[in-house]
């Protein structure tokens, strides 16, 4: 049976870094306001993009503490068919959801009449930073998930909060990154 007190004794720290994190990104936001205002179709699509990459690389995080927990998954480095299939699987959804995303950011932009960029360049930087996040936050992922279960702490108590906080902050950067090189 897990302890409340276990709970908050493994989370407590890493949400107290996160909060931090968090308040981080909001900054990095606002300095670029300038590019944001140009293209409002990024700015309106910021919190479902660190949604999407939160979600997904959250499900991949819990699907692999469960693994471990199992004991279908060793926390090595080694090859692993149940690894394998999560990457896959996470790479086909946020291709799928990013560019969805893109169309929606270039509609709402040609909506707005800002329209400083090309209609389809919208999903190819909603694609590429989307796709960037991801691999950063699934490697982040799978180090820190096997590193904290060899430490004797459960995953989901550190590790998602962690990914979601990170992939906050990186999906930001990224973001606007990928939309300063091709503006």
């Amino acid at each position: 049976m897990i302890e409340t007190r276990e709970v908050i004794k493994e989370s407590l720290p890493v949400l107290s870094v996160c909060a931090a994190i968090s308040i981080l990104s909001g900054l990095f936001l606002g300095k670029n306001e300038g590019l944001l205002k140009m293209l409002p179709g990024i700015l309106i699509i910021v919190p479902a993009f660190n949604a999407i990459n939160g979600n997904i690389s959250s499900v991949v995080s819990s699907r692999l503490s469960s693994a471990l927990h199992m004991g279908l998954l060793k926390p090595d480095f080694r090859r692993s068919d149940i690894l394998g299939k999560n990457i896959e699987a996470m790479v086909i959804v946020s291709v799928v959801a990013f560019f969805l995303l893109g169309i929606a950011a270039a509609s709402v932009d040609s909506f707005m009449g800002a329209e400083a960029v090309s209609f389809m360049m919208f999903p190819l930087i909603t694609l590429t930073a989307g796709l960037l996040t991801v691999m950063l936050l699934m490697l982040g992922s799978i180090f820190t998930s096997y590193l904290v279960y060899r430490h004797g702490l459960d995953p989901d108590n550190v590790v998602v909060p962690m990914l979601t906080t990170v992939g906050d902050f990186v999906g930001i950067f990224m973001l606007l990154l990928i939309t300063g090189v091709v503006v």
